[in-house]
């Protein structure tokens, strides 16, 4: 019901929670982050001829026409979701995770059946809408590495779970990589590879469904005995006329003395209006580090392809760039140390570490021209991105309060995609 708007917080919810872990891991990884992952799918595409008829009859395929068309498909959706992700967190503070989940579900669905429809008929501009909506199910259900983090207890475990949950949604970009190699390995055409996709896709995703719905009404459940408790001892206390003066003695005497120390006092940010914690220091200055790290980050991903090439990979079949592709899953391998440096010095050692990491990948891409020794900075990239998603999310849960949490993910997700876009705008220039 529309009741359960706000914050599911953290409860006994026992085998509840545990399978909607399971399942958030496997969608993480499998569908959420594979967005993020569009070259090989749009090799994919080009095979089954997508937009095909742009190219001229004597034209070898592909043709510049027909990768500028996969590409906009590419383009589009994520800058149309990335501008409403702050929308989809607003709504999931109002509305609430299991609510807002459901969408997101419904979106998925409607942009599987969409690429099913597009590749069998080969109306290809359906890939415009189908990709959309891929895109919105992706942007709003990744959100959910915090909301999920929010169902365990403050502190260690949390921290464990968003940061988890974060190197799966970024190691998920191999997901199309797989699909690929299916598809050209087997028999399997790109329409039946779609609808086995969607099939799983709804098992794995309903999982999660069910288990937001179930959480959502036992969270309710709740919030309403505790309400008839509070209602309960107003009773009482009605009841007895000489508590509820007691009672109010001592409430304006706590008042009066919150009055006279509210000066000298320090509001702790998650107690403070909604806005003012958006607007509060510590939030602006982690999303200018988030913004740029994410420009940095989105602008070597754009970049590596070419600068590869630069030192000679064409001569190797793009070997070193498919090590860089096949590297990002190593991400993962992070965690331990990420979790470690959090539990011993917190979440400044953690930013810390995270410039430390980008520097060292820095210095290894302009310091050497040989291919082999790239590869180190490969791996130090992988961890850096391990660490910068990591440490980002788990440090913002743990000073916004709940029913805020989803706005200071979307602000994020937007600043860190306009940077991004703002870094590469120059480079597409120079082109």
């Amino acid at each position: 019901t529309w009741q359960m708007a706000g914050p599911i917080t953290v409860g006994p919810h026992g085998q509840k929670r545990r399978l909607l872990l399971i399942s958030t891991c496997l969608y993480m990884i499998f569908y959420t982050g594979a967005f993020y992952g569009y070259g090989p799918f749009q090799l994919m595409l080009e095979e089954a001829g997508a937009f095909s008829n742009r190219c001229a009859p004597d034209e070898p395929l592909p043709c510049p026409s027909q990768t500028s068309m996969l590409l906009n498909v590419q383009f589009s959706s994520m800058l149309t979701t990335m501008i409403f992700t702050p929308f989809m967190g607003a709504g999931i503070d109002k509305y609430g995770p299991a609510i807002m989940f459901d969408v997101a579900f419904v979106f998925g669905i409607f942009g599987l059946v969409l690429l099913i429809i597009s590749t069998s008929l080969h109306i290809d501009p359906l890939l415009f809408p189908s990709f959309l909506c891929i895109g919105f199910m992706s942007c709003l259900s990744g959100l959910y590495t915090v909301q999920i983090g929010l169902l365990f207890e403050e502190g260690r475990d949390r921290n464990r779970v968003i940061s988890v949950l974060n190197a799966l949604l970024d190691s998920g970009a191999v997901t199309y990589l797989l699909l690929w190699f299916v598809e050209t390995n087997t028999i399997l055409t790109l329409p039946t590879i779609s609808a086995v996709y969607l099939a799983i896709y709804i098992l794995v995703v309903g999982a999660s469904v069910i288990c937001w719905t179930r959480i959502g009404k036992k969270t309710q459940r709740l919030a309403t005995e505790e309400m008839d408790r509070a209602v309960h001892d107003v009773v009482v206390v009605r009841r007895d006329s000489r508590r509820a003066s007691e009672i109010m003695e001592r409430q304006e005497s706590i008042i009066d003395n919150e009055e006279e120390s509210t000066t000298d006092q320090y509001i702790l940010i998650a107690n403070r209006p909604q806005m003012e914690q958006l607007m509060s220091s510590q939030y602006i200055t982690l999303c200018i580090f988030f913004s740029f790290h994410q420009a940095r980050n989105t602008f070597t991903l754009t970049t590596t392809r070419d600068f590869l090439a630069y030192l000679g990979d064409d001569e190797y079949g793009n070997k070193y760039l498919s090590i860089f592709t096949l590297l990002t899953p190593v991400s993962v391998l992070g965690l331990p140390f990420v979790d470690l440096v959090l539990h011993k010095w917190g979440y400044g050692a953690g930013l810390h570490t995270c410039n430390l990491l980008g520097i060292c990948q820095g210095i290894v891409q302009v310091s050497s021209t040989n291919l082999s020794v790239q590869i180190l900075g490969f791996v130090f990239y992988s961890f850096y991105r391990c660490f910068l998603f990591s440490i980002t999310f788990s440090a913002l849960a743990a000073f916004i309060r709940g029913d805020v949490i989803g706005k200071g993910c979307g602000i994020y997700i937007l600043f860190g995609g306009l940077a991004g876009l703002a870094f590469n705008i120059p480079w597409q220039m120079l082109q």
